[in-house]
């Protein structure tokens, strides 16, 4: 659920920091694993004092979201109590990213820190260190952690990760054509098949994109009750998901939604006016340009139940030695507080990761003119995680494959039920 004109662009080069001396032997060099590698070695109570280190965090930001992770390390660097410094290493793209992880998974010359998905991690899982007793013995508050992102950190039975850059999907609209027509934001799946009518009949268009198919079919599952998949394979051939594929299926046949094709995003035709809707990231915005009509943003419709899907990837700690646990454990929570997670949402467009962040009087003032802010926090309740497990990224490539040929061939939603379970498990 990532947009692809930020994955693919060629970032920076790495920032660097000097190295300080009286380090702690750092990931890249230290020797094999022990049996305790991946616990906080640390008691996590920091009765022993942190000698001062350097902390290794690899990361995929670019732009205006490099400059304010900057400005939060320096912040750290120049406050905190140890003589801690945090060295920023640009990788590139994600995929860059996620390629040099495992190769050094392989070498054993993990970062301390570094941005991952959980999909990444299930290689090499066994290197996350848990930070289940940093989480207990030293963090002020985990529980004002979005509930959502809490449990996407903590999917393999242990805290894996912190939250940190992250979104949702929305649904971004034009106001100015749905008041032209009488229409209002959906609340409803009645809702979205009443306004994709309304638009052919009057202005002879399609009135719905989505960027991500499988996140589209993942989320309108979840909204109608059903499971989506597992380790053993597909979990929604059930009353409940036949009828998630009928409204797709009616949708799509009905032309009152189509797929992006060349244009990757809908964020251009939706500029352009040539689309009244669609659904996608909410850092998606600032990809929208809308001179001459009023941008809408709402949360995501529903049917018996809400859903709306995060995307964004967590911090990993990787460190073997004691010293640079604490130390990296100490810029964790400097950059998950309340202070630190309003500046970052505000300056990059993300979101915050913790409800006194979002009840905040700063936050609440950038909400009040800020559509897209408002429409995601109004569904911070509804927010689901992708489950992550071998095989899970190749489920998602098969089922925007398969969705898009049944789009294509207009299939009925029998038909599409049955060869979207057969992708499913024939991926994994």
């Amino acid at each position: 659920m990532k947009r692809k004109s930020i994955l693919c662009v060629t970032l920076a080069a790495a920032l660097a920091a000097g190295s300080l001396a009286g380090c702690g032997t750092p990931a890249s060099e230290s020797s094999a694993a022990s049996a305790d590698t991946t616990s906080a070695q640390a008691s996590a109570e920091n009765g022993a004092a942190i000698q001062p280190c350097e902390v290794t965090f690899w990361h995929a930001m670019t732009g205006q979201q490099e400059t304010t992770l900057t400005e939060l390390t320096d912040q750290f660097n120049a406050e905190n109590e140890y003589g801690i410094q945090v060295t920023l290493v640009n990788q590139g793209s994600y995929n860059d990213l996620s390629t040099k992880l495992t190769a050094n998974a392989a070498a054993d010359t993990l970062p301390d820190l570094s941005q991952a998905y959980n999909s990444w991690l299930i290689p090499y899982l066994d290197k996350v260190v848990h930070l289940d007793d940093f989480v207990a013995n030293d963090y002020d508050n985990y529980e004002d952690i979005m509930e959502g992102y809490r449990e996407e950190t903590s999917q393999f039975g242990f805290i894996n990760a912190m939250p940190f850059n992250k979104s949702t999907y929305v649904y971004f609209y034009n106001k100015t054509m749905f008041d032209e027509l009488g229409l209002e934001a959906p609340e409803t799946w009645d809702d979205l098949l009443n306004i994709g009518k309304t638009f052919q009949e009057e202005k002879g268009m399609v009135s719905l994109g989505f960027d991500d198919m499988a996140g589209m079919l993942e989320a309108t599952l979840r909204q109608n009750g059903s499971d989506y998949v597992n380790e053993e394979g597909a979990q929604f051939n059930t009353e409940a998901g036949q009828q998630a594929l009928d409204f797709i299926m009616e949708m799509y046949n009905n032309d009152y939604a189509r797929l992006v094709g060349e244009d990757n995003y809908f964020s251009g035709p939706f500029s352009n006016q040539l689309i009244p809707a669609y659904v996608g990231s909410s850092t998606g915005v600032s990809y929208i340009t809308h001179e001459g009509w009023e941008l809408g943003v709402a949360p995501l419709p529903g049917n018996t139940e809400k859903a709306a899907n995060t995307a964004g990837t967590n911090i990993v700690m990787f460190s073997k030695d004691e010293n640079q646990q604490k130390a990296a454990w100490e810029y964790l929570k400097f950059l998950t507080s309340t202070d630190a997670t309003v500046k970052w949402a505000m300056d990059t467009g993300y979101l915050p990761v913790r409800t006194s962040a979002y009840e905040s009087e700063t936050y609440q003032e950038f909400m009040a003119g800020d559509a897209t802010a408002t429409a995601s926090y109004a569904q911070t309740d509804a927010f689901f995680s992708s489950p992550a497990f071998d095989g899970s990224y190749d489920i998602q490539n098969a089922v925007n494959a398969k969705l898009e040929e049944l789009i294509l061939n207009k299939a009925d939603s029998t038909t599409a039920m049955q060869e979207l379970v057969d992708a499913v498990n024939g991926a994994l």
